[in-house]
């Protein structure tokens, strides 16, 4: 089973598209930092608890000696403490990162830490089977119209080939 530490934009957008519930159907264990968590709602928090409590998500407190480790790492200024907090779980437990965040993937990548995003996530489920293309298609289309951010034409060229 392969382990993925999750950054707070992955939970955002599958809560946004009501996907939550099919990332814990795949055979991955997940986990994410307390600062990760902090950074979401109220009701994202929420609608994340549930898998905490059934231990399908694994949320990392870290003792005061850890944030002094994470504090001593020479980061990139614009890597917030959620970021750095992934960076330095991962490599604790020797995982790999689920994250949108560009700086964080950028500086993962410098350091050889497999960073994966949404997209491979919903190839992972379509893989899986655990949703149709057409439903894939259309929670990406979706998802496109929240989430601004996403390489456009990589989603469009999925919506594309799963839609047809």
């Amino acid at each position: 089973m392969k382990i993925a530490v999750t950054d707070a934009n992955i939970f955002i957008d599958l809560i946004a598209v009501d996907l939550l519930n099919s990332l814990f159907d795949l055979k991955i264990e997940f986990h994410t930092t307390f600062p990760v968590f902090d950074q979401l709602n109220l009701e994202q928090q929420k609608n994340l608890i549930p898998y905490i409590n059934s231990k399908k998500l694994v949320k990392y407190n870290f003792s005061y000696e850890e944030l002094m480790e994470i504090y001593e790492i020479k980061f990139p200024n614009a890597l917030e403490t959620a970021d750095r907090s992934v960076f330095y779980y991962c490599n604790k437990i020797n995982a790999s990162i689920l994250s949108g965040d560009k700086r964080l993937k950028t500086y993962c990548e410098s350091k050889s830490i497999e960073v994966k995003g949404i997209l491979w996530l919903f190839d992972e489920l379509v893989a899986s089977k655990i949703i149709t293309v057409s439903y894939a298609a259309s929670k990406l289309q979706l998802l496109l119209t929240i989430n601004d951010r996403l390489p456009y034409q990589d989603c469009l060229t999925r919506i594309d080939k799963w839609g047809s």
